[in-house]
């Protein structure tokens, strides 16, 4: 299900060899298949791009078959569901998720009762959209892709999209303004952009990142650097980058924890 959006200039999307089918999905009506992307510009080994990010597309396929029951059942799931409420989704129509994981936006569309509105998930981490095909049952119901790139080079037209929702993965891209840039490249004018990710104004926060960034110096683990941004930069970063914030605002889940969630538009 590509909805016309990609890049016609990207030949992985041209044909079948590099798409992966869910066994689960025979003789259903939308099988959903994975689209290989970023593999096509980075397969020589020398990107510095995918370098960066190898050891968190590592991490997270690692954690694919446990995540849900780890993550989104509390931190995960109240930080998605902050992304869930502020999408105005009576008003669009295909939305660009950004860091999809194990297709949670995805589900919550199937189940929630918008029949018009089509997701196009993108995540670097193959196994997790191999989560998110299992979560999906391998049926799209012809309004779901799911798509293998990472969000500094999105493999998507210039304002195709109505809105693109980014729920905790933020605080992974190595230049966010180059990622805010490819945002507002994507998303028609007026177009959405919503962003919950975790926030730096919270001391668990800043003590997560601390950690993660000496276990990983330390080679102890690769868990990739994070970087968490509080409302105040994020909010900064985004009217740098030409949105207009609409919803910029913290929230406390739990322990201490933490997020922060972001409307703007283009």
């Amino acid at each position: 299900v590509s909805h016309g959006i990609f890049q016609s200039t990207e030949p992985a999307l041209a044909g079948n060899s590099d798409r992966k089918r869910n066994p689960h999905s025979r003789g259903t009506a939308h099988p959903l298949e994975i689209t290989f992307i970023y593999r096509r510009y980075t397969r020589s080994g020398r990107n510095p791009t995918l370098r960066f990010y190898r050891s968190v597309i590592n991490k997270y396929d690692r954690q694919a078959r446990t995540y849900d029951r780890r993550w989104n059942r509390d931190f995960g799931g109240a930080l998605l569901q902050s992304a869930i409420d502020a999408v105005p989704w009576d008003r669009v129509q295909r939305v660009l998720d950004v860091g999809c994981g194990t297709g949670a936006l995805a589900s919550h569309v199937l189940q929630n009762g918008h029949p018009k509105v089509q997701i196009i998930g993108i995540d670097a981490s193959f196994r997790m959209l191999r989560q998110a095909q299992a979560n999906l049952h391998g049926n799209g119901n012809g309004s779901i892709s799911l798509n293998n790139a990472l969000a500094d080079n999105l493999p998507v037209r210039t304002a195709s999209v109505d809105a693109v929702v980014c729920a905790n993965s933020f605080h992974y891209y190595r230049h966010p303004e180059a990622v805010l840039a490819e945002f507002r490249r994507v998303l028609k004018p007026g177009g959405v952009l919503v962003v919950a990710d975790w926030c730096y104004d919270f001391l668990s926060c800043r003590i997560i990142e601390w950690g993660t960034r000496f276990i990983h110096h330390a080679g102890f683990r690769g868990y990739g650097l994070i970087h968490c941004q509080g409302v105040e930069s994020l909010s900064n970063l985004l009217t740098a980058a030409g949105f207009q914030v609409e919803i910029s605002r913290n929230f406390e889940i739990d322990w201490g924890w933490g997020a922060m969630i972001h409307r703007s538009r283009a």
